[in-house]
């Protein structure tokens, strides 16, 4: 049975070059926060070659600089670095199973697998314990009062915010008198999505809020274009994710591309 106040926790975020490991797209950067118990005991903040190009909605999310990402190591190159340290903690996520879809695919590209026996989402607990009206991290941690502002990389930052809103949250469920292995998960690694494809919450939210969206979108010769749609439906189509939504401005039915709506802003009512 673990213990709260000397757990090994590894507080994991991942960064991607796009929406989905099942089409092609990859990691470009992993932060880890290792603590004992709350104490941090040590970070990583690891860029990585993801061996293509970003795609407009990943710029626009995590402003990694593309330069510098063709000349950070590939992931084969700091896998052992990654998976050592990684061995006994307790894993803790926001959203875990869009980040680890990620981090198993890159093992599974080196003829490798990803076990985790003792994985916590966050995002799960707080649906689970908490109504909200966003269980996005940013939104969570204002509920809880956790600060965001914290120095280092968007990755690392939402790894520190994860660990402060983790325990925040365990110490208001404290009266329930839980042990930290009743929230405790395991990961089996998926052939593919049982419940579809995983999105980044804000996304998800957004996608399913039933109201309309003012999207910035880039077609695939990198022309903007601004619209009102209200979503239909997620789809897997042969070559990525799309979404299948009405659009306002021409007034019909039209498919976008997930990873060229480069911003996305939901009506306020």
């Amino acid at each position: 049975m673990f213990n709260i106040a000397n757990a090994r926790f590894a507080f994991l975020d991942i960064e991607t070059t796009g929406l989905s490991p099942w089409f092609g797209d990859r990691i470009c950067q992993i932060a880890v926060v290792f603590t004992e118990g709350k104490r941090i005991k040590s970070t990583l903040d690891l860029l990585i070659n993801p061996e293509r190009e970003l795609s407009p909605s990943a710029v626009h999310a995590n402003g990694l600089d593309e330069s510098k990402l063709s000349v950070a190591p590939k992931f084969a190159e700091i896998a052992d670095q990654l998976e050592e340290p990684l061995k006994d903690a307790v894993i803790v996520c926001h959203n875990a199973k869009f980040d680890i879809q990620f981090l198993d695919n890159e093992f599974r590209k080196l003829g490798r697998t990803v076990e985790i026996p003792n994985l916590i989402d966050t995002l799960l607990l707080a649906r689970e314990f908490y109504e909200l009206p966003s269980y996005s991290l940013q939104h969570l941690a204002q509920d809880f009062h956790v600060s965001t502002t914290v120095p280092g990389s968007r990755a690392l930052a939402d790894a520190i915010t994860a660990k402060n809103l983790f325990f925040a949250m365990m110490d208001s469920l404290k009266p329930m008198e839980k042990s930290l292995d009743d929230f405790i998960g395991i990961y089996n690694s998926p052939a593919w999505p049982e419940e579809g494809v995983y999105l980044p919450t804000e996304l998800s939210e957004a996608i399913h809020s039933g109201k309309r969206l003012f999207i910035k979108y880039m077609d695939k010769d990198g022309e903007t274009s601004e619209r009102w749609i209200s979503p239909k439906d997620v789809i897997g189509l042969s070559d990525y994710i799309y979404l299948q939504a009405y659009c306002h401005t021409r007034e019909a039915e039209r498919t976008f591309r997930l990873d060229r709506i480069v911003n996305l802003e939901v009506e306020a009512q």
